[in-house]
């Protein structure tokens, strides 16, 4: 069966989920059908028309990036202005073009814990600033003996079940219900008409709620009662994700050895450094890309914060209250999370090819 482009945004949603986003954020299909066949993709930072032109000469159907391609609609498609020129080539090339933005920023596993990771820090990590929210609900149905298993491995598989590192989690008990249906129904146990009492297994999983309407869409589907019967019960605890990360270093360092590791490792051709390279650092934040706000460090008072760009006003507050400053470049700092999405891609999709490009878009250097 032929892969189409709703077929991939499926796997990226999972990916990297649309709810985690910024608000306003313009991610999604930027151009293209739904419907469109897809046999190989080209994963790149922006849809420049460099990147467009390889993708066509790759013979690509979808260009999947991490910055939106058209921030504001366009007026017209008057090829003497860049962006309409750029917006007719995609049209033409017949090009689906999907971005994930500040999603793949957010989503754990990302590009901040790609960062974070290149860093040296340690897994005990949290945000710093808060984006979304997702609360936990427990999900109670009731199952015929015969489908426990099918249903369980349902729900499961749509997101339900999962407690920290532990996946398939579910609790089930046996009890005995009751129903009488009118002469219009068809029970899976019973005869229409007739009260009835049958063994039932009572299940409950813990459900996050921004999967709840797949895992009852999997509940329905797997069941085999006319009306299956459950309870959702919103739960005290939450689970906050958001932009940046921060936390203790693994082994504490001094600012120039980091700032060195981290350009290795991201290619940076041009890293900024605010303060003395002898600087010991072990409480350390990074922040993919660009709009970091210099009050998530006055708050917690990091040795250093790893990002992608900072302006020089920032600079100053982050003096004043003694944080250091590794600036790599917007791009270099993003480009990390490329081969992480094309082999996740990859492993979706075993028919299609998934290739990487780092060329076309936006680098400064130094001299």
């Amino acid at each position: 069966m032929a892969t189409t482009v709703r077929d991939v945004i499926g796997v990226m949603e999972t990916i990297a989920p649309p709810w985690m986003c910024y608000a306003k954020d313009p991610i999604g299909l930027h151009a293209g059908h739904p419907d469109w066949k897809v046999r190989k993709i080209l994963v790149a930072l922006d849809a420049t028309l460099p990147v467009v032109q390889e993708a066509r000469k790759r013979r690509c159907q979808m260009l999947l990036t991490h910055h939106p391609r058209f921030y504001r609609p366009l007026a017209n498609l008057d090829e003497s202005h860049p962006m309409g020129a750029l917006a007719a080539e995609i049209a033409r090339a017949k090009l689906a073009v999907y971005c994930a933005h500040t999603n793949l920023d957010i989503v754990p596993g990302g590009i901040n814990d790609i960062l974070a990771d290149l860093a040296g820090m340690r897994e005990e990590r949290k945000p710093m600033v808060s984006v979304a929210v997702d609360r936990l609900l427990k999900l109670v149905t009731y199952i015929p003996e015969d489908h426990v298993e099918t249903i369980r491995a349902a729900l499961c598989k749509a997101g339900a079940g999962v407690i920290g590192k532990y996946t398939d989690c579910s609790f089930r008990i046996a009890g005995t219900g009751t129903f009488r249906g009118d002469d219009t129904t068809k029970p899976y146990l019973g005869k229409a008409g007739r009260f009835e009492e049958v063994k039932e297994w009572r299940l409950e999983v813990l459900v996050p709620e921004s999967r709840h309407g797949a895992v009852l869409q999997a509940l329905r589907e797997s069941h085999p009662y006319q009306e299956p019967a459950y309870d959702l019960y919103p739960l005290l605890e939450k689970k906050t994700y958001g932009q940046g990360r921060m936390g203790l270093l693994k082994r504490p360092t001094k600012l120039g050895l980091l700032a060195r590791k981290m350009k290795k490792a991201t290619a940076s051709p041009g890293t900024l450094v605010l303060g003395n390279p002898k600087r010991p650092v072990r409480n350390v934040g990074v922040w993919s890309g660009a709009g970091f706000k210099t009050e998530c460090v006055v708050r917690h008072a990091l040795d250093a914060v790893i990002l992608g760009e900072i302006d020089y006003h920032s600079c100053e507050v982050l003096q004043q209250v003694n944080t250091t400053c590794i600036a790599l470049g917007h791009a270099p700092c993003e480009e990390v999370v490329l081969p992480w999405l094309a082999e996740n891609l990859s492993r979706a999709f075993s028919g299609i090819t998934v290739e990487v490009t780092t060329q076309g878009v936006v680098k400064m250097w130094s001299v």
